[in-house]
């Protein structure tokens, strides 16, 4: 009896206890886009006890104080109460409301600002914990990636085929943001690799193990797994500056601090184990590329704990109207931190009422760190790479590897992803979007196009047809056929372009290729020379054309990635020149004036970018650009008086391209390039130095000079381009609101001719005498033009004044001009 006594009084006990003992579990995300916030404050209302969410957005809250509610708060989101349910263990999720953080809310007293000091020694630790102090590191990766129409709503909504995507849609299940508008997913991701990082010499390399996607246009998936990974989610707030969407955003923990940021010093709390400053962050000046959010500060050794940062609308972005950065860090047993979690969401606001927007979220989770082994430098040969047995993996993998189960929202849009892009009409837009951007229309095992060559219309061809196909990887991922076919009405000549091209290896980039072409180009503005500028290229070709001929050539070409970022290419062509305007030259082997040439040629190239981004587009390889070093251009070519060649000669040509971040007063671009031809040459093969006489601006080009107004065969020049974002204009008020931001500009051209060469060869007038073919520059003296304009006018226009600064006294040169131009830029 004692002993059944003694437990019914436990019973009790244990009874009364679990009855007072209140444990609340919950999830708050962001009513816009179903994120979760973490970091928010939960408290129960009337009581001090509270927690905080952690990354997920996950709380629990355990109390035996009585209370009848319980809030959530967090800065940037209105703060929001629930009753609490007398069930047991109750589950209370939240979504909060994105607000605008009021500034005029904090005063500050006399005296220094308390964040200051703290501020003040986080960065003078920042060595200490900057990961970049680690000789290397290695994880493994998690990374999720969705992308949604936003406010699907308006007139955009009653369009005839949009209702019909809603209709399917509704079927499923409705999206919706905080203000009831539709949320369309069209694209969902998730990718599993291993990276790794060294730092000396500084390489980093991610093999993607498995990727799991699905989206609108998605037709192979290993092109878009190499761009899905984490190699590209990296966002280091121990440097000064972070590039993000191609735009270089300041730290709230720069050196210059307090040219950048206000602070204020918000709380002091526990985070996990870790007492930490809860320190509020602002930019001085509203429009700066700056953040304003909340960090968290470690009080034991001022290292980073945790980041909530967003970049406002006010900022001077184009299109953007929220950048959203969370992150969590860990420190390793050798100090740095490295990050352990990063959640990333960019929301791009309408262009027009009738229009869409769109958000996109990025998800990366790192863990199982191995540091300080740095692996040889033979192993990172290739920045990004598809582990040999890639595939898209089982369920089982990605519930294993996930650091989180998804979310209900998340499941629904990868349904929905997957429904969509088996609806017809969502097809036929994005094979035409993608038809319009790429210039080619994929059917099967074959692309159509591109384009851009179907019509033109000049003097010489009157209106021009074409049309063309390259086959894809569906057709073989070793053997790529490309060709197309032309028809001038005007000159009653076919065009073509006829190649073949084996890939040897696709892990040291190496291939093959043979090619033959029939077409029309022009001295000075050869389609080789203009491929990556295809506005100007395409201007240039319509209407009258300059001093053009028919070019006909068969090439052999091969290339090879030797060792990271080293490119070498070799290669001979035959070409003929068969000018169809009045060319005279003197052929020194013949002895006599000809009006037309033939030529073969061996060419050799050379290019080192060290840290240039290259990834593999089906069966080509694209350049991403180079991050931080310059981009080195080697060019040889040897012209040979046999094998069908009537000229001797040497060529040869280096460039230097690197882009600057300059910090608060922009970004610069710079190219140098330099060369000179050894023996005497017609002058087409002279460096004939490109001008524009077209009313567009353009970055290949003297924009002041004139078409074939100077040739050299020893030159060297400088293209220098800034653009201030923002710097400047945005402290005049009227040009703050419109967000314009000032470019300048600088082209400078040293160069000179022989003698031999400049009599060598001329065009002749209608009576068949010889006149000079172009205009010799004063090595002594270069020719300058200086510019400066307007960019980002209505969010898509440029206008550059230029100034020619010397050779004013050439027939026809103009010392002042005006250029347009149309670009899409954050």
């Amino acid at each position: 009896m004692k002993s059944i006594f003694l437990f019914l009084i436990s019973f009790f006990c244990f009874l009364t206890i679990s009855f007072a003992q209140l444990s609340i579990i919950g999830k708050v995300t962001d009513s816009e886009t179903g994120d979760p916030i973490p970091f928010a404050s939960v408290i129960l209302k009337g009581s001090t006890l509270g927690t905080t969410t952690d990354f997920e957005g996950n709380y629990v809250l355990n109390s035996t104080t009585k209370a009848d509610s319980i809030q959530v708060s967090y800065l940037g989101y209105v703060s929001q109460t629930k009753k609490i349910p007398t069930t047991p263990s109750p589950v209370i999720n939240f979504q909060l409301i994105p607000s605008t953080f009021n500034l005029s809310e904090f005063v500050f007293e006399s005296g220094e600002n308390p964040a200051f000091a703290i501020i003040r020694k986080a960065v003078a630790s920042k060595e200490k914990f900057d990961k970049r102090n680690l000789t290397a590191y290695e994880s493994d990766n998690y990374t999720k990636i969705e992308l949604d129409l936003d406010e699907v709503e308006g007139a955009f909504k009653e369009r005839n085929q949009v209702k019909k995507v809603i209709a399917v849609m509704d079927s499923i299940k409705q999206l919706t943001n905080d203000e009831g508008k539709k949320i369309l997913p069209m694209f969902f991701s998730e990718t599993y690799s291993k990276f790794y990082f060294r730092t000396d010499p500084i390489l980093k390399k991610e093999i993607i193990e498995n990727s799991r996607l699905t989206g609108v246009g998605i037709t192979d998936g290993t092109t878009v797994s190499q761009i899905t990974g984490s190699a590209f989610q990296e966002y280091n707030f121990y440097r000064n500056w972070l590039t993000i969407v191609e735009k270089e955003f300041v730290s709230p923990i720069t050196d210059g601090w307090k040219t950048f940021y206000d602070y204020d010093l918000m709380d002091s709390l526990m985070v996990g184990e870790d007492y930490c400053y809860m320190l509020k962050v602002y930019p001085l000046r509203e429009q700066d590329l700056a953040f304003t959010g909340t960090i968290w500060i470690k009080k034991e050794n001022y290292a980073l704990k945790q980041i909530d940062l967003t970049i406002p609308k006010s900022a001077n972005l184009n299109f953007i109207e929220r950048i959203k950065i969370q992150q969590e860090l860990v420190e390793t047993e050798a100090g740095p931190l490295l990050p352990s979690k990063t959640r990333v969401l960019i929301k791009i606001s309408k262009i027009t009422e009738n229009t869409v927007g769109l958000l996109a979220k990025f998800y990366n989770s790192q863990e199982n760190f191995k540091i300080n082994n740095p692996l040889p430098t033979s192993f990172y040969f290739q920045s990004i790479e598809l582990k040999e047995d890639f595939d898209q993996g089982t369920e089982e993998f990605w519930q294993k590897v996930r650091p989180e189960p998804l979310s209900d929202q998340e499941i629904v849009s990868r349904q929905m992803v997957d429904t969509l892009s088996r609806i017809p009409i969502i097809r036929f837009y994005s094979e035409g979007i993608k038809f319009l951007g790429t210039g080619f229309l994929p059917v099967g095992k074959v692309d159509f196009g591109p384009w851009t060559g179907l019509f033109n219309y000049n003097d010489i061809e009157g209106l021009r047809l074409g049309g063309g196909l390259r086959t894809n990887l569906k057709f073989s991922n070793k053997y790529v056929f490309t060709g197309y076919l032309a028809y001038g009405f005007a000159d009653q000549q076919v065009k073509y372009f006829i190649s073949g091209t084996k890939i040897l290896d696709r892990k040291r980039w190496t291939t093959i290729q043979i090619n033959t072409q029939k077409e029309i180009d022009q001295v000075g503005l050869e389609i080789e020379n203009l491929q990556l500028n295809s506005i100007f290229l395409a201007a240039s070709r319509f209407g009258t054309l300059n001093k053009p001929y028919y070019s006909k050539y068969f090439r052999l070409i091969t290339q090879r990635e030797v060792f990271r970022g080293l490119n070498f290419t070799a290669g001979f062509t035959r070409k003929e020149f068969d000018p169809l305007f009045e060319f005279n030259y003197f052929n020194e082997n013949t002895g006599v004036y000809q009006n037309r040439f033939d030529l073969a040629q061996i060419n050799i190239g050379v290019r080192y970018g060290k840290d240039e981004i290259q990834i593999i587009n089906d069966n080509y390889r694209v350049s991403l650009g180079p991050v931080k070093w310059p981009v080195f251009d080697f060019r040889f070519t040897q012209g040979l008086n046999n094998l069908g060649g009537d000229i001797n000669y040497q060529k040869y040509t280096l460039s230097v391209y690197q882009k600057l971040n300059l910090g608060l007063i922009g970004v610069s671009r710079y190219e140098l390039k330099s060369g000179f031809v050894r023996g005497t040459v017609p002058y087409p093969l002279l460096e004939n130095h490109i001008g524009n006489e077209t009313i567009f601006y353009t970055t290949v080009a003297f924009n002041l000079m004139n078409f074939n107004e100077f040739a050299s065969d020893r030159f060297a020049s400088l293209s220098y381009r800034h653009s201030f974002e923002g710097f400047g204009l945005n402290q005049i008020p009227l040009i703050k609101k419109l967000k314009w931001r000032a470019v300048a500009n600088a082209n400078v051209l040293w160069g000179s001719v022989s003698d031999k060469n400049l009599s060598n060869s001329s065009d002749l007038d209608g009576s068949g005498n010889p006149i000079p073919a172009f205009g010799r520059l004063d090595a002594s003296t270069p020719y300058i033009e200086l510019g400066y304009g307007i960019e980002n006018i209505f969010k898509f226009f440029r206008v550059d004044a230029f100034h020619r600064i010397t050779y004013l006294d050439n027939p026809g040169a103009n010392s002042f001009g005006v250029k347009i131009s149309a670009q899409i830029i954050l």
